[in-house]
């Protein structure tokens, strides 16, 4: 049987099979960002990848040299072994559900 999608670890939320970590309270290998609040998006991961329009927000907060990208919403992409996207979840703008797909 596989591994659980997420699992908690030190640093928040785990996805081991797609290497990265959502909304990690610490830094990680690479964040996937639903938001951009103070809770959710923290300095010192290597790599950022939140919904596109997030993505002035999240370099406002964390300079424009930080390693992110955005994704717009809907458009799939791959983090490891999972197919990953985003999707509006009307919280603030930008905010996004994350959809975790494998096997």
């Amino acid at each position: 049987m596989n591994a659980p999608l997420l699992e908690p670890s030190p640093e928040g939320l785990r996805c081991a099979r797609g290497s990265f970590h959502v909304d990690p309270w610490g830094a990680a290998a690479t964040a996937v960002i639903t938001h951009v609040h103070g809770d959710h998006l923290v300095p010192g991961s290597a790599r950022y990848v939140c919904a596109a329009p997030s993505l002035p927000f999240l370099r406002k907060r964390l300079g424009p040299e930080v390693a992110a990208e955005g994704i717009p919403y809907g458009e799939r992409f791959r983090l490891g072994e999972v197919t990953v996207s985003f999707h509006p979840s009307g919280h603030v703008l930008g905010a996004a559900q994350i959809r975790l797909e494998a096997g």
